[in-house]
């Protein structure tokens, strides 16, 4: 048995140091491993995301549905992956301000008369927006000055490729 055990030892050691084409094979194979590994572990949100609909007015609407009930959490998940945990803390400020209502309104009112851009996998609606004076928004924590004009704004949703629903990406 120890002839075995000390065998199998000679012989890694002899893959390791003395045949450098199989350590470079071998150091490929780990590599490979660690990358499948790294990918499916940044995919697996993306596989597991069934939020949505099948077309993107479906997830706007599902979206709007969600507003109107006060449901800032399922509303946050019809957001891509990576801008959920973003709009979950808007959408809560929104309801905690009492915003929410007049914001359903707003994103009803942009839906009808919204034009739709195809692009594939993304679709843009984009609008036209009046604002008749000057104001002062906030954005992403930050204030911004908007002077009195027309405006074309966009919302955009993208098709997530594992689960054929569409996400909200830009609003």
């Amino acid at each position: 048995m120890l002839f075995l055990v000390l065998l199998a030892g000679g012989i890694l050691w002899f893959i390791e140091n003395g045949m450098p084409h199989v350590n470079s094979y071998l150091n490929n194979i780990r590599s490979d491993w660690e990358a499948k590994r790294l990918q499916a572990q940044w995919e697996k949100p993306y596989r597991e995301d069934t939020y949505g609909g099948k077309t993107p007015e479906e997830t706007y609407d599902m979206f709007l549905d969600a507003l109107r009930k006060g449901d800032t959490t399922l509303a946050s998940k019809y957001f891509v992956v990576d801008e959920q945990e973003k709009w979950k803390k808007t959408l809560d400020q929104y309801k905690t301000q009492k915003l929410l209502a007049n914001f359903v309104n707003e994103l009803e009112n942009i839906k009808k008369t919204w034009v739709r851009k195809d692009h594939g996998n993304i679709v843009d609606f984009q609008y036209k927006v009046l604002v008749e004076k000057d104001t002062t928004a906030d954005f992403e924590g930050e204030k911004i000055k908007v002077p009195a004009g027309n405006y074309t704004n966009e919302t955009e949703l993208e098709l997530n490729i594992y689960t054929k629903i569409w996400k909200i990406t830009l609003l």
